[in-house]
């Protein structure tokens, strides 16, 4: 007899697994999933690779084992990608070296779990969602982020000409994917308005909404007993990561020696794993240490008189922002760096530069003036309670699914005698249940810090 298992709200899949949480993907789709399941969802989470041991309880909690698909399996997941684009598709797969075989794993998982709606992180998702096709009842959602073509685009204007045709190849690989694959499905998120209209224009997803990222207020909190490093700096991010590269080595150009010139005390951490033989190099400069992986990124940020975020190309949302912004830090950062926040009033979380004696100029008054500083942390700090918090990004997506959800059910079971959801309603004396079964809760308020 079959084992039976219990239906799903949410099940979140993507090739690697979601610990340590060290990228994009890796960090929304576990804080997102949680996030849900704190709503009451029923959430599960599978990856191509197993979750490693060191994870925290509540991650094991959600994972489900990557099932190993069958010859019959492969054949279902094959014949999803048919229609137009077929032999292309399968193209694109080979190019990209996905082991479709190991992809075929979504048809027993689907099967298996039932959910109502699956959401594929990473760049690849999309190749996934097109397998469940012929799941007529599963809702296809995309979680991108950051749009992957624009994302490759961005970083031509940092580098040299001889270097264009890759990155143009690059750009073109996903194009293809969201032109191939995308296309059809029922919903894609972007953490930005623009990463959102171009998830809408290239892909020609159904349904697209702008999520923005949280970040977690309970791990990256304020601290009164730390006082900060006079004239200190500190960056940090997966140092592999190209606009992370950049942003060092820009910065270490243009920028640090006229302020070790100014001030030849003054300190530069660089944190983060996986450093390119470039960054690591810049540790022999005066002034700059490059740390590599670290235990906890906390201290280092909270004994830094200022965060950096020289960034020069990327898109979407930069989470380190938020996490500095929820530790009370002073920031300074380029226009690349906040562009996907979409500020809606004048307090800004950052001082925004744009030349290298921009830069300069703002790191030395926030050195040289604590109280500026301090009400600049404090600002920083009011805004991502405001703005970016995780219970609020699930709501939006539950919401979302279902308000889309709600009108494809209405379109295709016309017979059906069924309460229509209103989801802009929201009151606190008469919660409505929505359509994944749980009661929308109103939206939190968040304090401002004294």
């Amino acid at each position: 007899m079959a084992q039976t298992h219990r239906q799903l709200d949410f099940l979140f899949v993507a090739e690697q697994p979601l610990w340590p949480m060290d990228q994009g993907f890796c960090l929304r789709g576990s804080n997102m999933a949680q996030a849900l399941r704190n709503l009451g969802l029923r959430v599960g989470i599978a990856t191509h690779k197993p979750l490693p041991g060191d994870a925290p309880e509540h991650l094991k909690s959600m994972n489900l084992p990557w099932p190993i698909a069958t010859d019959s399996d492969r054949d279902r997941f094959m014949h999803a990608w048919r229609g137009v684009g077929a032999p292309a598709r399968r193209r694109v797969a080979r190019y990209q070296g996905r082991n479709l075989p190991l992809f075929a794993g979504i048809i027993p998982l689907a099967d298996r779990h039932r959910p109502k709606t699956v959401i594929a992180l990473g760049q690849h998702g999309p190749m996934t969602l097109k397998a469940l096709r012929d799941h007529p009842t599963i809702k296809r959602v995309w979680y991108a982020a950051d749009e992957p073509v624009s994302f490759q685009l961005s970083c031509m204007g940092t580098e040299p000409l001889r270097q264009w045709p890759s990155r143009l190849t690059k750009a073109a690989l996903y194009a293809a994917i969201e032109c191939f694959f995308a296309r059809g499905l029922d919903g894609a998120v972007g953490v930005s308005p623009r990463d959102t209209a171009l998830l809408k224009r290239i892909g020609g997803v159904k349904h697209t909404t702008t999520i923005r990222n949280g970040v977690n207020l309970d791990y990256f909190t304020p601290t009164q007993d730390q006082a900060a490093t006079p004239r200190s700096l500190v960056f940090w991010g997966r140092m592999d990561f190209e606009p992370n590269i950049d942003a060092a080595l820009w910065f270490a150009q243009n920028v640090w020696p006229t302020l070790r010139q100014h001030r030849p005390d003054a300190t530069w951490q660089i944190v983060g794993k996986y450093p390119h033989p470039s960054v690591q190099k810049l540790a022999q400069q005066p002034g700059i240490e490059v740390l590599g992986a670290v235990p906890d990124v906390r201290p280092h940020a909270r004994n830094a008189a200022v965060t950096i975020l020289p960034m020069r190309c990327g898109n979407g949302i930069k989470n380190k922002l938020l996490e500095a912004a929820a530790m009370a830090r002073p920031i300074v950062a380029s226009k690349q760096a906040v562009q996907g926040l979409g500020h809606t009033d004048q307090r800004r979380p950052a001082w925004q530069c744009h030349t290298p004696t921009q830069w300069v100029q703002a790191i030395r008054r926030l050195w040289a003036d604590p109280q500026a500083s301090a009400r600049q942390g404090t600002l920083a700090l009011n805004w991502v309670r405001a703005h970016h918090t995780w219970p609020h990004a699930a709501q939006q997506l539950a919401r979302w699914v279902d308000s889309w959800r709600t009108q494809t059910d209405n379109t295709t079971t016309t017979q059906a005698k069924q309460p229509t959801i209103d989801i802009k309603t929201n009151t606190a004396t008469k919660p409505r249940r929505a359509q994944h079964g749980y009661q929308t809760p109103t939206a939190p308020t968040h304090k401002k810090a004294a």
